[in-house]
C-alpha cells in the first residue's frame, strides 16, 4: 500500500476510533491500536517470540560485535 493511501486509511481509522472512544484517547493509543490491527500475523508472531526470548534473558548479540561484522562485510568506516 502506498504511503498516501496508508495515511488516508489511518486517518479514517483514527477519526472513527476517536468518535467511539471520545476525547480520552491519545494519539499514541490510536497508533498502537492501528499497528495492532494492521500488523501481519507473521510479524506479530516474531515480536511475541522475541519478547519471550527477552523474558528468558536472551537479548541477542552485543551491538559492538554486530557493528564490527557489519563494517567489515560492507567496507564501512575503515
Amino acid at each position: 500500500m502506498a504511503t498516501f493511501e496508508q495515511i488516508q486509511v489511518f486517518t479514517a481509522f483514527a477519526v472513527q476510533l476517536s468518535a467511539q472512544e471520545g476525547e480520552g484517547i491519545s494519539l499514541d493509543e490510536i497508533y498502537d491500536r492501528w499497528r495492532e490491527k494492521t500488523l501481519r500475523p507473521t510479524d506479530a508472531s516474531a515480536v511475541q517470540a522475541s519478547l519471550r526470548d527477552m523474558d528468558q534473558g536472551e537479548t541477542g548479540r552485543p551491538f559492538d560485535e554486530f557493528a564490527e561484522e557489519f563494517r567489515s562485510r560492507n567496507n564501512v568506516g575503515r
